[in-house]
């Protein structure tokens, strides 16, 4: 498929059909994912994958808010494969500490004017929600706004790693009809949101 067609395609898809995901397939995402812009080529974002049912099921039953539980239908087609881009500031802020970078002052998380392991993590994500357009999937990015610190310790993340969101990916389902805001809302002009040389 062409860039522009991928782009075009892209959307959230919340529903999926029950079949896995092939090793392989996901292995080109995650691939397309590892090679977004890094600063100064730490390469510091993991990938927590969750692609078993079993490993599925206890990160919904670990985030399921109770006070807007999930219903059984949207478990039933929630996506086969979870993955989680996981920033590691360590690891940025060790490379600029190193001879090449040490003059930039970068070596404390504080003097970065933007938090640019979440921004590569960021990066990470879109990439693999176009490769998912790419290889014939659906994709859906969603936060976890309940039992963050529980699902991290039930998939022994380390202490002070965090994930910026959560990429859900399998077969969408046919006869799924696009929801939510983007279907309410138009989206905005590229003149309205552009301010060439000045504000």
């Amino acid at each position: 498929m062409e860039f522009r067609e991928v782009v075009r395609h892209r959307r959230m898809v919340h529903r999926f059909e029950r079949r896995p995901v092939p090793a392989e397939i996901l292995e080109r995402i995650l691939d397309v994912g590892r090679r977004g812009p890094t600063a100064g080529y730490a390469q510091g974002v993991e990938f927590l994958v969750l692609d078993e049912p079993a490993t599925v099921a206890a990160f919904w039953e670990l985030t399921d808010d109770p006070r807007f539980p999930m219903e059984p239908d949207e478990i039933a087609d929630a996506p086969p494969v979870l993955v989680m881009p996981i920033p590691d500031r360590e690891r940025y802020l060790a490379r600029y500490s190193e001879d090449d970078k040490a003059p930039f002052g970068l070596q404390v998380a504080d003097a970065w004017p933007v938090p640019f392991w979440d921004t590569d993590a960021a990066m990470a994500a879109m990439l693999m929600l176009l490769a998912a357009v790419d290889e014939g999937l659906g994709g859906w990015f969603f936060g976890i706004a309940y039992g963050e610190e529980a699902m991290l310790r039930r998939f022994g993340v380390p202490d002070g790693m965090r994930p910026i969101g959560v990429v859900g990916l399998g077969y969408g389902l046919p006869e799924e009809e696009p929801t939510g805001s983007g279907v309410r809302r138009p989206r905005r002009p590229l003149d309205d949101m552009l301010h060439r040389n000045a504000w």
